[in-house]
């Protein structure tokens, strides 16, 4: 336990923030938590079963704070006005998902973003694509003959190319989780430019997601991401409109992680023993998540409807006897009347 309190001094005196260090057992995930928002339930799987405590599960975090942060454009009143209109189109809604407590349950969340700085020295060869106006014919048959129309295409004019490339990258984002494109997905993408240094306010009251996608293990994804770079400023330089089968020799020097944290807020509801999160982007407001339907309104509403059928039913027939019995009556009364008529009229 003191050494759990140990690291989170460190923490807080680099980050600059009182951080709580909470641990998953369930999924394995770890947050540090700003301003004593300890979350319910987990934000990653919200499990029911196990609970969120805090442990010494927290060896794998970087000490140092973010370089970057991508500041909330939209306010948690924002937030709030934008789930309200996000739930009117629902019917039978489960109890717990209206408006009112998941505006309560709303919280501030940041998921990260690996930054890597590097120097790169390479060899690379490609063909450079160049696009030319050519001039064709073309024979179509109109009026009774062939007729032959001029028309002008764009095609490709490819060529190989070698070339030495010395660089400095800074700030190439890469993944720092392993479902990394799931979550920005869902959350509808986000703008990278959109970023500022990092600040302890930035951070305030929110719940950070650590990494789980460690440099070593991310380093792939920012080779490539570094080699899509580079060969996108070959081809700027060579002039070209397109490029492939674009290779490059490299060696990458004086390497330098950080992280970009990208901002989203976190609610959720519950309908029996399950929980279900709606996730909002705070970059641009999209919303994901399951418009549940309460299937035990949804049972209660079919055996009303039933009931009614049933109701409508039975008034139809009763309505019908006694129809028929009308009937018979005025058939019988008018039976009578015409018998006594004609009595009277054969009376001697």
């Amino acid at each position: 336990m003191n050494q759990d309190r140990n690291h989170n001094r460190v923490l807080d005196a680099i980050w600059g923030l009182d951080l709580d260090t909470l641990y998953c057992a369930q999924c394995r995930s770890v947050h540090l938590v700003s301003g004593g928002l300890a979350p319910e339930v987990c934000p990653v799987c919200f499990s029911s079963v196990t609970s969120v405590e805090a442990g010494n599960q927290s060896s794998g975090l970087r000490h140092e704070p973010p370089e970057l942060i991508i500041p909330f454009q939209i306010d948690a009143q924002r937030a709030r006005q934008a789930l309200a209109g996000w739930l009117q189109a629902s019917w039978l809604r489960p109890n717990e998902f209206n408006p009112e407590l998941l505006s309560k349950r709303l919280r501030r969340y940041f998921l990260p973003l690996w930054l890597i700085d590097a120097d790169v020295e390479a060899v690379w060869q490609a063909e450079m694509g160049y696009h030319y106006q050519a001039a064709s014919f073309r024979e179509h048959y109109q009026g009774g003959s062939w007729v032959s129309q001029q028309v002008e295409e764009t095609r490709t004019r490819w060529e190989k190319r070698i070339g030495t490339l010395k660089r400095h990258y800074d700030n190439v984002a890469v993944p720092a989780l392993e479902k990394h494109e799931r979550w920005v997905s869902r959350l509808g993408g986000y703008d990278y430019r959109a970023y500022q240094p990092y600040s302890t306010s930035s951070i305030d009251a929110s719940i950070i997601r650590v990494p789980d996608y460690a440099p070593d293990a991310a380093w792939m994804d920012a080779e490539n991401a570094i080699d899509q770079i580079a060969a996108r400023e070959c081809m700027q330089a060579a002039g070209a409109d397109q490029i492939r089968n674009w290779s490059m020799n490299a060696t990458y020097t004086h390497l330098n992680w950080t992280q970009m944290l990208i901002p989203a807020y976190v609610t959720w509801y519950r309908e029996g023993e399950r929980y279900y999160p709606l996730w909002i982007n705070g970059q641009n407001g999209h919303i994901d998540g399951v418009k549940l339907m309460s299937m035990s309104k949804a049972w209660l509403l079919a055996a009303a409807i039933g009931a009614l059928a049933v109701l409508c039913f039975l008034l139809g027939a009763v309505l019908s006897i006694i129809g028929i019995g009308i009937l018979l009556i005025l058939l019988s009364l008018f039976s009578t009347a015409t018998s006594g008529f004609g009595q009277h009229k054969t009376k001697p």
